[in-house]
This record gives structure tokens, C-alpha cells and sequence, in this order.
């Protein structure tokens, strides 16, 4: 009879917790939605302020599709201080509210050494097979009215103007700004805030993971490259759960976004780089099966070092 009472008292702490943690979600949704709206907003302000136009001004610009050079740099300004707003600053904020140590929470410690030592392998074994998922994606054609729906959003538009690079110093500047900066902020919001929320509800590490990274996926509305981009989110939401460290997802987040960067800056100069840049290159099938089986043999290994660590479900 004991053993009975203490199971059902176990049973209710569990679902209270898990109220608590869907609780939690729509909170910092709530939080999401009022901070890119606010950051948004004032992203506009404040680039009046600093460009000495008039609000309608710096909002034509934004929406325009000009290629001026200070066109794309107010973009580029507006982009990092709206998507802070949005992913950072609702993160911190929910963190504040709901009294959670930020820097255990997000998870900021540096991770084991053995796990940095795998991460080479893990990138370049995702990146192979991103590339013949990204044919997959094309060869698959959905009904036009999906196609409209994310189109509507404009985001692979926004991205090439932002992409535009005409020096060294146009380069440096992007790996900051497109490569560096969002790594930050979005492992911030869905590693370190929504997937560890997700997986607490669900309490399967698995849901967790998977339902972040559709999220993730989801929210960037790029439908050309909507298949690699879920397959590159499971990756990072995975080495975050085995590592325990943002860092690492934060690594592999920038090195991704940082080859992007440079094979578009370099894609003049060689017929590989150009096929791969415009997602038209074709990887051996031999290369990417051993990619996968090496991807899957690091994951493994990955998942054996984090267990003494790990708190098990």
C-alpha cells in the first residue's frame, strides 16, 4: 500500500512539473512575440536616429530590394538588433521571470575536452550529407500555394542582399554578421532555452530535440533548403544534449554559417565552390554513405561520453 501511495504521489509531482514546464513554453512565446514586435519597432528608431532620416525613410530602405551599399548596411544593422530582441533578450527575460540561473540554464559551461575533439569530424559529416539532402529537397515539388505561403516572407531575398560582398572587409563583416551573431542568438533561444524546456514537458530528450529543431526549421521559412536545414538542426540540438554546453552547438552553428559565407564570396573562383554555392553540386553516394556512418559512430561515442554526466529520463 505504501509503495502504491508513493508511486501515485510520484506520478502527480511529475505531471505537476510537466504543467509547470508547458507552462513555462507559453510564456516564453509570449515573450518572443512582444520582444521582436518591440525590437522591431524601435530597430526602426534607432536607425533613424543613427542615419538621420526620417522613420519612412529607413522603412522603405528596409523593405526595398536596393543593393546600395548603405542600404545593405542598415539591413544588416536592423537584422542584428531586431533578431537580438527577439531571441535573446525573450530568452533573458523568461530566464528573470521565472528566476533560472542564466548561465546554467543556457548552459555556458565549456563542455569536455573529448567531445571538442569529435566536433571536426561531426561538421564535416554533416555538411556531406546536408549537400545531398539539399537535392533531395529540389527534387521534391510541394503544391504552389505552400511554395506562395513561405515566399511571402521574402527571407532567401533579404539573405542574398545581405550576402552581397565587395572586399575583404565586406567579408569580415559578414562572418560577424551573418555567421557569428545568429549562431549566438539562436542557439541562445532553441538549444539553450526552448529545447531544455521542451525536453523537461515532454521528458523524452527525443521529442524534445526533434519538435525544437522543427521549430527552428520552420520559423527561417527558407523552403529550398528545408530538409538539409531540419538535419542540421537535429545535429545541433544533439551535440548540445550530449555536451551539456552551449558552446558546442554554438561552434558547429557558426562554422556552418561560416562556410556559407565564404563559398559565396569565393564562388567566382572555382567550378566547385560555384556548383556548391548555388547548391548544384552531387556528392558521391560512396562519400555519403561513410559520412553517415561516421556521423553515426560520433553520436554514439558522444552519447557514452555524456552519460556519466547525463541525468537520465
Amino acid at each position: 500500500m505504501q509503495i502504491l501511495i508513493n508511486e501515485l504521489g510520484m506520478q502527480n509531482y511529475n505531471q505537476g512539473n510537466r504543467i509547470q514546464y508547458f507552462a513555462d513554453i507559453l510564456i516564453l512565446i509570449g515573450l518572443l512575440i512582444v520582444s521582436a514586435v518591440v525590437f522591431s519597432l524601435l530597430g526602426i528608431v534607432v536607425a533613424a536616429g543613427l542615419t538621420h532620416q526620417d522613420i519612412s525613410e529607413v522603412l522603405q530602405t528596409i523593405q526595398s530590394q536596393s543593393s546600395l551599399d548603405n542600404a545593405i548596411g542598415l539591413l544588416k544593422f536592423y537584422n542584428v538588433f531586431a533578431t537580438f530582441g527577439a531571441w535573446v533578450v525573450s530568452a533573458f527575460l523568461f530566464c528573470k521571470i521565472r528566476n533560472y540561473p542564466v548561465n546554467s540554464f543556457w548552459q555556458f559551461q565549456k563542455g569536455q575536452s573529448k567531445v571538442w575533439l569529435y566536433l571536426p569530424l561531426v561538421f564535416i559529416a554533416a555538411q556531406i550529407i546536408s549537400i545531398q539532402l539539399i537535392q533531395l529537397n529540389h527534387s521534391i515539388q510541394l503544391p504552389k500555394s505552400i511554395q506562395d505561403a513561405f515566399n511571402a516572407f521574402q527571407t532567401k531575398a533579404i539573405l542574398e542582399r545581405m550576402l552581397a560582398m565587395h572586399s575583404v572587409s565586406d567579408l569580415f563583416l559578414n562572418l560577424f554578421v551573418i555567421a557569428l551573431l545568429p549562431a549566438l542568438f539562436e542557439e541562445i533561444f532553441f538549444r539553450g532555452t526552448l529545447q531544455s524546456l521542451l525536453i523537461k514537458w515532454t521528458q523524452k530528450h527525443h521529442v524534445g530535440i526533434w519538435l525544437s529543431s522543427l521549430i527552428f526549421t520552420l520559423i527561417h521559412f527558407n523552403l529550398e533548403q528545408i530538409i538539409p536545414m531540419f538535419f542540421l538542426a537535429l545535429i545541433l540540438g544533439y551535440t548540445f544534449y550530449f555536451s551539456k554546453s552551449i558552446w558546442v552547438s554554438i561552434a558547429i552553428h557558426f562554422c556552418n554559417n561560416a562556410l556559407a559565407v565564404l563559398m559565396y564570396y569565393y564562388q567566382n573562383q572555382s567550378d566547385f565552390v560555384q556548383q556548391v554555392s548555388k547548391d548544384e553540386f552531387q556528392p558521391h553516394w560512396l562519400l555519403v554513405v561513410i559520412s553517415v556512418l561516421m556521423l553515426t559512430a560520433t553520436f554514439v561515442r558522444l552519447n557514452q561520453i555524456s552519460k556519466p554526466t547525463a541525468t537520465h529520463e
